[in-house]
């Protein structure tokens, strides 16, 4: 089986549990959302759940609150408790395509030791987008949304925080033989017909 390309003969079943990767203005959402969609999936969007869980008040929603309120991302384990119950209700459902999750090393290893392990991702998609497209993509997207956030400085720690962090993300997946690479440098319609050929739907 090659680490570029998912093989069936591992577990002959569909791909219902996968995990999107890519650079921060790649479009791994809107490639996410569009996948749910297709292969009627539930989209989890982790830092959508992690507001969610903020605006709830609960205790773990001020850890969390508290962690960004700093400048810091919300801890592992906080982050777990909040994905945990989305897995578990997309897996009884059919299944999940996970986006912003992992973001490091040790969520990746988390998420594989998650239980049941029929909850545990089957692949993970990277969408491959050049950093000076990232960076242009972001760049329009903060003057057509005028957000404040989204500055040339913010935007070039986050682009160098994935290379750092995401690396050994990648090269955990590679070996294990679920990383599936993706040229997302093309017109979105197109990178969503790779994906679903590469997924063999």
């Amino acid at each position: 089986m090659s680490h570029d390309d998912p093989g069936r003969a591992a577990h002959h079943e569909p791909y219902t549990r996968l995990v999107m990767l890519a650079r921060p203005g790649a479009g791994k959402t809107t490639q996410a959302d569009r996948l749910a969609h297709r292969l009627r999936l539930t989209h989890l969007d982790t830092g959508a759940l992690l507001r969610r869980e903020v605006e709830s008040s609960s205790p773990l929603g001020l850890t969390i609150a508290s962690a960004l309120e700093h400048g810091e991302l919300a801890p592992d384990s906080a982050v777990m408790a909040v994905i945990g119950p989305g897995i578990d209700d997309a897996v009884s459902t059919g299944g999940y395509v996970l986006d912003g999750f992992p973001r490091h090393l040790a969520q990746a290893k988390a998420l594989d030791a998650f239980e049941p392990a029929s909850s545990r991702p089957q692949a993970a998609l990277l969408l491959e987008v050049r950093e000076e497209e990232c960076r242009r993509r972001l760049l329009a997207r903060a003057s057509l949304e005028d957000r404040n956030d989204d500055t040339p400085p913010t935007i070039d720690r986050r682009l160098a925080t994935y290379e750092l962090e995401m690396l050994p993300v990648l090269e955990y997946y590679d070996n294990r033989g679920m990383l599936v690479r993706i040229d997302g440098d093309r017109p979105s319609e197109l990178v969503t017909a790779q994906i679903l050929d590469r997924l063999g739907h």
